[in-house]
């Protein structure tokens, strides 16, 4: 459960599709977390914003391919967010892009179309406690 002790567990999602961003918070807000999104083509970065450190990252392939690598970049380089675990969503395969996005340090990616239980599931396997 995404819950505990009463706090809601945070979710960035950075997306430049708004139906995209709309669905993953509705998604995961029903399942208890507090998602913030970020639109990078409106140039909202959260480390800059000063949010609070995310249980995960979802990064979406609709954001260039430049604009992910330096994200993941940023992130790693991060004193407080850099074990923060990437989750990249890829809607269609290309291996080099994947590849690299895994390179830069993503932990893993999705494969849109997905269900909730998948990206759920994807989320829960990539979390950890951050102290």
């Amino acid at each position: 459960m995404a819950i505990a002790d009463g706090c809601k567990e945070t979710i960035l999602v950075v997306e430049d599709d708004q139906r995209m961003a709309f669905l993953l918070d509705y998604l995961l807000s029903r399942e208890g977390y507090e998602v913030v999104n970020i639109n990078p083509a409106m140039k909202q970065d959260a480390l800059d914003a000063g949010e609070k450190r995310p249980k995960l990252i979802i990064l979406g392939d609709q954001v260039s391919f430049e604009n992910n690598h330096r994200m993941i970049s940023r992130i790693r380089n991060h004193q407080e967010w850099k074990m923060v675990p990437i989750l990249i969503l890829i809607d269609n395969f290309i291996k080099e892009k994947m590849m690299s996005a895994l390179d830069a340090g993503a932990n893993d990616f999705l494969m849109q179309p997905f269900n909730s239980q998948e990206l759920i599931a994807q989320i829960e396997q990539h979390s950890v406690v951050l102290h």
